[in-house]
């Protein structure tokens, strides 16, 4: 669907229905409609969201059980040295997320929600100017990386809270964005519109994109949670191997094997102050890949040069998280690293193993508490099966890269990010980039 106005006309819509539900439910609180609107606009600067409270209607909705978050995220990248082509780009995505607490809502059924996340992509980025598997810009990889323009809902889920073995627990089952997903399962994690833009530098990726071969999947996911941390300790994931960012073909989606993840989590330090943990990831798919080894491939009169074995691709992942520092009086100021590294066989994934180190900082500066900074770097190493079957047409080499970001708070609904990367793509051929880029964030 071709459609660069749906941000700003989506976000309008739910805003104009706010503020008419909100006009006929606390019209007698108020004394004039002029009042109303000067009151709205005087405190622009300092609300929380750009649109306000919609005059209570954002608060009602919110005790009733309904939840809408917007966001803009905009950015502007280019390849100024090196690289696959020396570009510049400027797209976005627009972000409706809908959470329905069903208690709230209808009285009854305690602990089962409904959650829905929608996206709109627009302009361009340069993704595929850096190289295919540099990944400078993981915020608009979503609904579908390249160029792709349109609004798509890429997760619809239920979620049901319960205690098992004295402990909480959560089951939710639908259509699952999984950056979402993942960011849900490894809560230090984001995806290009707050902290890292690069992929690689926040996730030990290329090894998974094996295993894993869409942004949405019909499936669901059942964890527990600790009771002290807050956060999933242990957890099960199952998903069909079909993409449906884009449809909704559910009878399709298993047809080729199941995409399967576990992990459990260790906790150390108090709750409150300087927690660290260590996560160990298993994953895999029961869909058939094709080899990647030279060896394997023949020439088939009528079909050409195929492959004639097929494996099922899997790997293994590990992270350490730690927060090693608090400010006095403020634990929203803090900064913690992550180590993690992830690796699967040499065949049938195109990567064999990934690595990654962050340190991030939350409030670096007394006199800034809500900016937020950090620098990354990793390195992943390709398949040797992969880069000999593909040396006939062009050279392969193992890719790293860094970045460097300050996430600028400029109000609370409006982030301003410079970033800067330094990353040797996987083209032999090609020199080492420089890519500046910035972000501006807006919370509707």
């Amino acid at each position: 669907m071709q459609n660069k106005i749906g941000p700003i006309f989506l976000a309008a819509l739910l805003s104009l229905y706010a503020a008419l539900l909100a006009t006929t439910t606390w019209a007698q609180d108020s004394k004039t409609g002029a009042e109303d609107i000067n009151t709205w606009a005087k405190d622009v600067w300092t609300r929380d969201k750009l649109t306000g409270d919609w005059w209570g209607g954002r608060t009602w909705l919110s005790k009733h059980g309904i939840d809408i978050d917007l966001r803009l995220s905009q950015y502007w990248q280019r390849v100024a040295t090196g690289g696959v082509d020396l570009n510049s780009e400027y797209g976005g995505t627009m972000d409706y997320r809908v959470n329905a607490d069903l208690k709230k809502l209808l009285g009854s059924w305690d602990g089962l929600s409904v959650n829905m996340h929608a996206r709109t992509r627009f302009g361009q980025d340069i993704n595929a100017d850096a190289g295919p598997f540099v990944l400078p810009n993981a915020g608009m990889l979503m609904p579908l990386p390249g160029d792709y323009h349109g609004t798509d809902i890429t997760g619809l889920t239920a979620s049901q809270m319960f205690t098992l073995f004295n402990r909480p627990a959560d089951v939710t089952l639908g259509k699952l964005d999984i950056v979402d997903t993942l960011t849900g399962l490894f809560p230090w994690l984001s995806y290009g519109q707050d902290g890292f833009w690069n992929l690689n530098g926040i996730f030990p990726v290329l090894p998974w994109l094996g295993p894993i071969q869409g942004l949405s999947l019909f499936g669901g996911v059942a964890m527990s949670i600790h009771p002290e941390y807050g956060m999933p300790q242990t957890g099960f994931l199952a998903a069909g191997t079909k993409n449906v960012t884009t449809t909704w073909d559910v009878s399709g989606s298993f047809d080729q094997g199941v995409f399967m993840l576990g992990f459990h989590r260790f906790f150390w330090g108090d709750p409150h102050d300087k927690i660290g943990h260590f996560t160990i990831t298993g994953y895999g798919s029961t869909k058939d890949q094709a080899s990647n080894d030279p060896i394997d491939f023949i020439d088939i009169p009528g079909q050409g040069i195929v492959s004639t074995e097929r494996k099922k691709p899997w790997g293994v992942s590990a992270f350490v998280y730690q927060e090693f520092w608090h400010a006095e009086g403020n634990p929203n100021r803090k900064a913690n690293f992550v180590i993690a590294g992830s690796a699967g066989p040499d065949n049938p994934q195109f990567a064999h193993w990934s690595v990654f180190a962050n340190v991030e900082a939350f409030g670096p500066m007394a006199s800034r508490p809500h900016d937020r900074m950090g620098v990354s770097g990793w390195y992943s190493g390709l398949s040797n099966n992969f880069i000999d079957l593909v040396s006939p047409e062009v050279d392969l080499r193992d890719t790293w890269g860094f970045e460097l970001y300050y996430n600028i708070a400029i109000n609370k609904w409006l982030h301003l990010t410079p970033d800067i990367q330094f990353v040797q793509n996987e083209r032999e051929a090609d020199d080492f980039a420089i890519i500046p880029g910035v972000r501006l964030v807006m919370d509707f």
